[in-house]
């Protein structure tokens, strides 16, 4: 399989796990934080979509974030500035997803659109530097660091609090 393809099988995999991430769950449930270091599955949804769309967006194609150019925050309740890196456990934990049907437009939409922009790519493209702050690295290396790894580890934790919330696990045991 070639490298863009896997990314295109990995990405669509992580996209079905945090689409069926609030499945069944309540609002208290969805914005439940366990003691700890720990977030919520509302902001781990969040902060994985935000990612994506910072660095395909804006990052990789120096586009506006979807986030912006849709008016997301004010459609979803959603802190207009930042993407939950860096932010305090006090923070995060307020972070709450005001109209969730609105935020699952918002996540599809940027899954729709990293899911175009990765079919226009060839594996030559993934050697293409990317300035991230005052580093650059690979594109390639930048999808799978970033989010490839960065997303399924969430999905993980979305996972472990799911499971104790009493609820299935999303995707448990199922690859790309």
């Amino acid at each position: 399989m070639a490298a863009v393809d896997f990314m295109k099988v990995t990405l669509d995999f992580i996209h079905r796990g945090f689409r069926n991430a609030p499945e069944g769950l309540s609002d208290e449930q969805l914005h439940f934080v366990p003691a700890g270091q720990s977030h919520s599955i509302a902001w781990t949804m969040w902060h994985a979509a935000r990612i994506e769309d910072l660095f395909f967006q804006q990052i990789f194609q120096s586009k506006p974030a979807e986030f912006d150019s849709g008016v997301w925050a004010e459609k979803t309740g959603l802190p207009p500035k930042g993407f939950g890196t860096g932010q305090s456990t006090e923070d995060a934990a307020q972070v709450r997803i005001a109209d969730l049907a609105a935020f699952q437009m918002y996540q599809a939409r940027v899954a729709e659109l990293s899911s175009a922009y990765i079919a226009g790519l060839s594996d030559d493209d993934l050697a293409r530097e990317v300035k991230l702050g005052q580093r650059t690295e690979a594109l390639g290396e930048s999808i799978n660091l970033h989010l490839v790894m960065h997303l399924n580890g969430h999905r993980g934790e979305i996972n472990l609090i799911r499971g104790m919330l009493g609820f299935d696990p999303v995707l448990l045991n199922q690859g790309a």
